[in-house]
């Protein structure tokens, strides 16, 4: 197995209610990389995570960790390598920060025993990560979107996981909380050397955060690659079908990139 190969997926197709979602796609990712999943409305990027992540089962192709196939492991195996932080939020549910990263534990706790002194020094280190120790206490329905996409975030990290799949994780976020979710993400990445495989439909979230690009369009892989090569190779027009403009300031190492339609 390569360096390349941690995670590898092959021949991964989905057909749900007699349409095929996705069609045929292959590829690896290296441990501790940070990969960004891109492609229009309705490509099958959230689908892939869901396939690959085993939470659709019905799906034909492999998916294998390390050399392991997913298909092999029990649901308690599988929690204890792959954490999530779902496109839907948790507003609803009626716990605090900290009781929902408690809940996140349960891959490592025994049937009885409850709460140990390891789980809560995890849980500490993870809601400090993640900046939301100040609001442990408080119900995650009484949170902004941003506090708790935070606070989901620390629950996956008190999972405990070496690898994170995030969906969507700054849709309906403030430009401030973008940001801050954004700089969270990498951080755990770089300094924790958590895998990631992150699905968004902002293309500029993705270019300044992933190490590699992975490109969905109509169910089928168009293009991986690192993340400058996107850029360089024009292919933004080919997967969304409308033209790009691209605009760089001194020091800034990304360009950004924006719609020529909306370029006035």
């Amino acid at each position: 197995m390569s360096g390349s190969d941690f995670l590898h997926v092959e021949g991964l197709s989905l057909a749900l209610g007699g349409s095929l979602i996705l069609d045929d796609i292959s590829f690896s990712i290296g441990k501790g990389r940070y990969l960004g999943i891109i492609g229009p409305n309705g490509a099958g990027k959230s689908s892939l995570l869901k396939c690959i992540g085993r939470l659709y089962k019905n799906f034909t192709g492999s998916v294998s960790l390390e050399g392991t196939p997913l298909s092999s492991m029990t649901e308690k195996a599988l929690a204890r390598r792959i954490a999530w932080v779902h496109q839907t939020g948790s507003d609803s549910l009626p716990f605090t920060v900290r009781e929902f990263a408690l809940m996140s534990r349960y891959p490592w706790q025994k049937a009885i025993g409850g709460e140990t002194l390891e789980d809560r020094e995890i849980i500490d280190r993870s809601l400090e990560t993640a900046g939301v120790s100040d609001i442990a206490d408080r119900q995650l329905n009484s949170l902004s979107g941003g506090e708790r996409q935070k606070a989901l975030i620390a629950a996956a990290l008190a999972q405990s996981t070496d690898i994170l799949f995030l969906d969507e994780p700054t849709s309906f976020l403030d430009y401030r909380h973008q940001v801050e979710t954004l700089e969270l993400i990498e951080r755990v990445n770089k300094e924790q050397g958590m895998t990631i495989l992150l699905v968004t439909h902002d293309i500029n979230l993705a270019l300044h955060g992933a190490d590699e690009i992975l490109a969905i369009k109509r169910g089928k892989m168009v293009w991986q690659g690192h993340s400058a090569e996107l850029l360089e190779k024009d292919l933004l027009s080919e997967i969304f079908e409308t033209r790009f403009e691209s605009f760089s300031s001194e020091g800034q190492l990304v360009p950004y990139v924006a719609p020529r339609g909306l370029v006035r």
